[in-house]
């Protein structure tokens, strides 16, 4: 590339010593990479006279084809170089649903001001495609619960969530302070789908709890099992961070025990890609309104609260 770019200041200078003199180097360096040129190709590329310096016809077709190759090389640094200063560019992120809306405005919101050139991309997906689209390169990062051991993987643990009871304010278990699980399963119940982590921890408390529960409605999303408690058609039992989805439901919550059930959450990233300084910026104020969010979710259920 280098000779190339050699070449396309010669083409457009009157002279060797008007080329060298704008490359920074000497004439007999100029001249002597232009030979190369002309050896490696066979033929000329300059009619040289003591007055003036003129392309060949060959040298003429040469010329508009290396003019594209180093205009396109030198974009490709610049944008590089822009990139690397958090200029340009693009993050991507994967997050749990469950946990999308108590966790990014705040962090999003930071990185929209200090980084408002660069185009963010939010893939908000369950545990299992959030894993493998880091491990597929799709994302810089995933915020997730702690995911099963995967050697190019770290996870770096910031949160706990506790399990709470969610149900209408006129239900019979919103008079109590603390809910048991055993308790819970003796009430129609609303479980998410069998593929969410949500649903894998409240399958594990059931159990846990030597409760035997078959759910009269399973659902998708987190909005639509509470939809269904507010409509008075069972209670269900959600992460604590997930208050943040539905702050407008007219339901109560509960902590739930025996047993207490916290879901880790954290960044997960790969060990041995380095991230670009937007997507630190990024990592930083998740990380932070992470850890923030969670210390409000504990702090609150410690007492019984209603939501709406």
């Amino acid at each position: 590339m280098r000779q190339l770019q050699v070449f396309v200041a010669a083409s457009r200078a009157r002279s060797f010593s008007d080329a060298a003199s704008k490359l920074g180097i000497s004439q007999p360096s100029l001249s002597g990479t232009i030979g190369k040129i002309e050896e490696q190709l066979g033929f000329r590329l300059f009619d040289r006279t003591t007055r003036s310096l003129l392309l060949t016809a060959d040298g003429r077709d040469l010329a508009a084809l290396a003019e594209d190759l180093v205009r396109d090389f030198e974009a490709a640094l610049r944008g590089i170089a822009a990139r690397s200063a958090g200029k340009r560019g693009r993050v991507s992120i994967a997050v749990l649903p469950s946990i999308a809306a108590a966790v990014l405005p705040q962090a999003l919101s930071a990185f929209a001001r200090e980084f408002a050139e660069i185009d963010l991309t939010v893939h908000d997906v369950l545990q299992d495609r959030a894993v493998n689209m880091l491990r597929d390169g799709i994302v810089d990062f995933a915020v997730t619960t702690q995911t099963a051991t995967y050697p190019e993987l770290e996870f770096n643990e910031l949160a706990t969530d506790p399990f709470i009871l969610v149900c209408r304010r006129n239900h019979p278990l919103a008079q109590q302070k603390i809910i048991r699980w055993r308790a819970a399963a003796e009430y129609p119940f609303i479980a998410l789908s069998p593929n969410t982590s949500v649903r894998r921890f409240a399958d594990a408390a059931m159990a846990q709890a030597h409760a035997a529960v078959r759910p009269r409605y399973e659902v998708e999303l987190i909005a639509s099992a509470v939809n269904l408690v507010a409509a008075g058609l069972g209670i269900t039992a959600l992460p604590g961070l997930t208050l943040a989805t539905f702050r407008a439901a007219k339901v109560v919550v509960r902590p739930l025990e025996e047993p207490t059930i916290h879901r880790s959450l954290g960044i997960l990233k790969l060990k041995e890609r380095s991230l670009s300084a937007p997507a630190r910026f990024l990592h930083e104020h998740v990380a932070v309104s992470l850890a923030s969010a969670s210390r409000v979710v504990l702090q609150s259920n410690r007492k019984p609260s209603k939501v709406g």
